[in-house]
């Protein structure tokens, strides 16, 4: 579920994530090769220099760039990049003034860039750029946390920097394992609470990225070996059943599908779940939408998000 509304957001402005292949020597001859990339494609790029006007197709490729290299690279990120419920990278985004508007071939080709990072479904758009001349960089989408850290790892590697998102990786699983451990010390097994996590497209993951989550916030995710299917309501039935002890809903609209608030105040009021345990407990909580959905170092901010809401008492601790 989560990558199809990582999916969803994504295609409305041609987004993209990143899978490569490993890099070569560092050092470069004048002459020769300095690294090698090898995209989601099977097509190879091959750089005599690091990129230096680079044109960002998706919002946690924004993010990732610009605590990864110097923004003077960066030719341009998402038209989202400036929305900060949507993206984490707040003012740095201010470091870099173009943003991509949609599909413009022209625009894009008029700003010269040496690498344009774009997803694996946008084929049309992947087509026109490379009959541009355009050097396209394609990449897929991560459905996990181990995916997350390896596309990290990738982008780093497609702009040349392989170390930098290495040591990006490293931060980030750190600040998980930090997160869980925090939660594990203070809180029994039989304790920890079982989490829904709704959307308007439908619950979140049985397993992906979710359940990641959970796994770091020292949550369970009520759906975990539950066959519910995805974009599909969650019955009132199914709802009694799984009795979750925390519910997460939307914090943004992202699809002119209904108001978060409206969403919250359903499960908050309708009758028929006044047994359920997070409506007794007051834990129909709102964890933000551009974390949840993250696919770059950011998403550590969604399990420490949720940890917080499940175990206030914990993190009140000094």
């Amino acid at each position: 579920m989560l990558k199809k509304i990582f999916a969803f957001c994504l295609l409305l402005v041609m987004l993209c994530v990143s899978g490569c292949g490993g890099i070569k020597p560092e050092q470069k001859v004048s002459g020769e090769i300095l690294y090698s990339v090898t995209d989601a494609t099977g097509q190879k790029l091959s750089f005599y220099e690091k990129p230096k006007r680079i044109i960002s197709m998706n919002v946690s490729v924004d993010e990732i760039l610009l605590d990864l290299i110097d923004s003077k690279r960066i030719a341009a990120l998402t038209y989202f990049a400036d929305d900060p419920s949507i993206c984490s990278a707040g003012e740095k985004v201010k470091l870099v003034k173009e943003r991509v508007q949609g599909s413009n071939i022209e625009w894009i080709v008029a700003l010269q860039p040496d690498l344009v990072i774009i997803p694996d479904y946008a084929m049309a758009m992947i087509k026109a750029l490379r009959a541009a001349g355009i050097r396209v960089y394609v990449c897929t989408t991560p459905d996990n946390m181990q995916d997350i850290f390896k596309f990290i790892i990738d982008t780093g590697k497609a702009v040349g920097d392989q170390e930098a998102g290495e040591a990006m990786v490293a931060k980030l699983q750190a600040d998980l394992n930090a997160i869980r451990e925090k939660v594990v010390a203070k809180v029994p097994e039989d304790k920890r609470l079982k989490v829904l996590g709704l959307s308007f497209m439908g619950p979140l993951g049985m397993k992906g990225t979710f359940s990641d989550l959970c796994y770091y916030s020292a949550t369970l995710n009520a759906l975990e070996g539950i066959d519910v299917p995805h974009n599909g309501a969650l019955s009132e039935e199914k709802m009694l059943e799984l009795n979750p002890d925390m519910i997460i809903t939307p914090s943004w609209e992202y699809s002119n599908q209904g108001d978060p608030e409206e969403f919250r105040q359903r499960i908050l009021k309708n009758p028929v779940y006044a047994s359920v345990n997070a409506i007794k407990n007051n834990k129909v909580v709102k964890v933000r939408d551009n974390y949840l959905v993250s696919t770059s170092q950011y998403t550590f901010k969604a399990a420490e998000e949720l940890a917080r809401n499940a175990y206030p008492e914990v993190f009140a601790e000094k």
